[in-house]
């Protein structure tokens, strides 16, 4: 652990300070425009995000590898901060859209650089402790950020410059590395066509964890604040369904891996459906109840992503899995740009609780297909499936870290402890 912290801790600092400025922000974004717009607007703005994020996974790398990965990071985290900052000062739908791809760009580059140095520093002996401390202090920090909301009032321009202050910040720690800048390899990745072919289910899942985390993360503010929480009441709900994915990882992670991985799924996509409901029936009750579905809907929906990815890792070589990665994140986006857009329209329709009805149907319609394909195709061996990985990335290069793509058994057990994996 210490060789770890010392050679990656400067890293570790740098993401952690990054997510919490990205926490902070969907929160702060949420909470502004509710008391200003339809959700529906609030869904076209959040989906801009996304847009940005899904260019840049797959363009920022020239400019990385132009210009150097410090230069690149200062260079992300710099707009990024302005372009926060302009959001303080300058209120309308069609700029926050273009405000967010922005953002949402400048994310995916700067999350490039990190998780390029951290495949670089990264041993394969090291490599399940490494990622695993990288999901900690990505999902942990996302959760922190909300909280932020509690210093001052969302419509007021003081929080957006903490936010942009906290963007800032993360570059310290990378300005002051002497770290060289390790090469970033151009990742083929697998047509979604090809995937489909591959594993349906596990192309499907990652849609439909799209379509609802973004829905989630994007309109939760906006939900809570409809129905009548406070903001630290907002912060306290949307973290509560942050740490519930990430406390599950690992149990959920156990079990995939000595049992059938689609009536895992199953079981997640019913329960996270089931907790989804009872928001809608009992989450205006109390905030303590509303923490604690909340808490349970992400502790079954938080691992669906990385189980999709599993499921389809189960069916190719080691040596594809960073291509499938690749090909997954694009299906996980595609979902992700739709779902914010589609839950508002729910929403301006049926009032706030039309986020949850939304997030139901889109898992009812995963567990039919779950069972569809559990009817058409014989499930492998419990002894020939991969192990689960809990995935963290936003961009293809955290394919690269997955402990998996290295064919190390002890690193990928490290994350997920479970049966090495027989290829056929």
């Amino acid at each position: 652990m210490s060789t770890i912290f010392k050679t990656l801790g400067v890293l570790l600092l740098a993401t952690a300070l990054l997510n919490i400025a990205n926490g902070s922000l969907f929160t702060l974004i949420g909470l502004r425009l509710a008391a200003e717009v339809t959700p529906a607007v609030v869904g076209f703005i959040t989906s801009g995000h996304f847009v940005g994020l899904l260019a840049g996974s797959f363009t920022a790398t020239a400019i990385i590898m132009r210009v150097g990965h410090i230069r690149a990071f200062t260079v992300f985290a710099a707009v990024a901060s302005c372009a926060v900052l302009l959001m303080g000062l300058v209120f309308g739908a069609p700029v926050w859209f273009i405000l967010r791809i922005v953002i949402g760009y400048c994310m995916a580059g700067l999350f490039m650089v990190l998780e390029s140095w951290f495949n670089d520093g990264a041993s394969n002996e090291k490599r399940g402790q490494t990622f695993g401390y990288y999901m900690v202090a990505s999902s942990g920090a996302f959760a922190v950020g909300p909280f932020l909301v509690n210093l001052g009032d969302p419509a007021a321009y003081p929080l957006f410059a903490i936010t942009a202050i906290l963007f800032n910040l993360c570059l310290l720690p990378i300005a002051l590395t002497r770290k060289g800048n390790p090469v970033i390899s151009q990742s083929n990745r697998l047509k979604l066509r090809e995937l489909m072919k591959i594993s349906p289910l596990g192309v499907t899942g990652c849609v439909a964890a799209g379509l609802v985390n973004s829905a989630v993360y994007g309109l939760g503010a906006v939900y809570g604040d409809l129905a009548g929480l406070s903001d630290s009441g907002v912060a306290l709900f949307f973290s509560a369904v942050i740490l519930g994915g990430l406390a599950m990882q690992l149990p959920v992670g156990w079990i995939s891996d000595r049992y059938d991985r689609r009536t895992t799924m199953m079981g997640l996509t019913c329960g996270a459906m089931g907790f989804a409901l009872l928001i809608v029936l009992f989450g205006g009750w109390s905030l303590p109840l509303l923490a604690v579905l909340s808490f349970a809907f992400g502790g079954m929906m938080g691992p669906i992503y990385g189980l999709s990815v599993a499921q389809a890792n189960d069916y190719v070589e080691k040596d594809q899995f960073v291509a499938v990665s690749s090909g997954l994140l694009i299906a996980y986006s595609l979902g992700a740009i739709a779902g914010p857009n589609i839950a508002s329209w729910l929403m301006d329709g049926v009032g706030p609780i039309g986020l949850w009805l939304y997030v139901a149907v889109i898992l009812l319609g995963l567990g039919g297909f779950t069972v569809y394909r559990m009817r058409t195709r014989t499930a492998l061996p419990v002894q020939e499936q991969g192990n689960y990985v809990a995935v963290a990335g936003e961009t293809p290069l955290a394919g690269e870290l997955d402990p998996r793509a290295v064919g190390d058994a002890e690193a990928a057990e490290a994350v997920a402890t479970g049966p090495a994996k027989n290829h056929d």
